[in-house]
């Protein structure tokens, strides 16, 4: 073998060597559902600092103190984007003191009240969504190529679900409702455990993290905010 094609196939050696593929599951993303009428927006540009409560479902009794600290970490997480983006944000738990002592459900006798203009309600946190597809991603080189699989390959997402009531004149001014899959980027194969030996059946993890939960809360609060602001 003369010097030229030694050196040749050693060049070929090498690059098939470092070739490498990784394989990952991408799961579709889910779109999010926003609404903002009119009466908002324009309440939001003559208002550039509006008091606004978050208001949050009444803890179950059976609910244990671990989780009642995991909400409260995620609520935390909602108010302090409202107050980096310039609300006056109101104290939940006093809000909800003056509203039962007066006993009342009127919207106008809440503005006067509490001196609120804006009501954010939480109307649900889902840290257990299902993902699911059939199909792997192969990644060799920046290309990637679609395989179809008999297993369907699952984890677990998150949604959580906003009520926004303009508190002047007793109205739903928006409603929100967002999304996160499991993974954005791709979930590494490898991840992926099995109820079974013949590993046709993927186990599902534990819910979303508290932590991707909160990162999670934050940037939908502050497309939410966007989402009323733009034009």
């Amino acid at each position: 073998m003369n010097r030229t094609l030694l050196i040749t196939s050693l060049c070929y050696i090498l690059a098939v060597s470092c070739t490498t593929t990784s394989r990952v599951v991408k799961y579709p993303t889910v779109g999010n559902e926003i609404y903002a009428n009119a009466n908002l927006k324009q309440f939001l540009k003559d208002n550039k600092s509006p008091s606004i409560v978050l208001r949050v479902a009444n803890t179950s009794d059976k609910a244990t103190s671990q989780t009642t600290t995991n909400k409260d970490l995620l609520y935390n997480a909602i108010e302090k984007e409202l107050l980096k983006e310039g609300f006056s944000v109101r104290d939940r738990g006093l809000f909800n003191e003056i509203i039962n002592k007066a006993q009342t459900s009127d919207y106008s006798r809440i503005k006067d009240l509490t001196n609120t203009d804006l009501i954010l309600e939480v109307v649900n946190i889902d840290p257990e969504v299902i993902y699911s597809t059939n199909k792997v991603t192969l990644i060799t080189n920046g290309k990637e190529k679609e395989v179809l699989q008999n297993i369907d390959y699952k984890r677990y997402g998150a949604s959580v679900e906003f009520k926004l009531i303009l508190v002047r004149n007793n109205e739903i001014a928006g409603s929100y409702k967002y999304n996160y899959k499991p993974c954005p980027t791709g979930c590494e194969l490898t991840t992926f455990q099995f109820t079974n030996r013949r590993a046709t059946e993927v186990s599902l993890k534990e819910s979303v993290q508290v932590n991707l939960l909160e990162d999670f809360m934050r940037s939908s609060t502050r497309d939410l905010i966007y989402s009323f602001r733009e034009n």
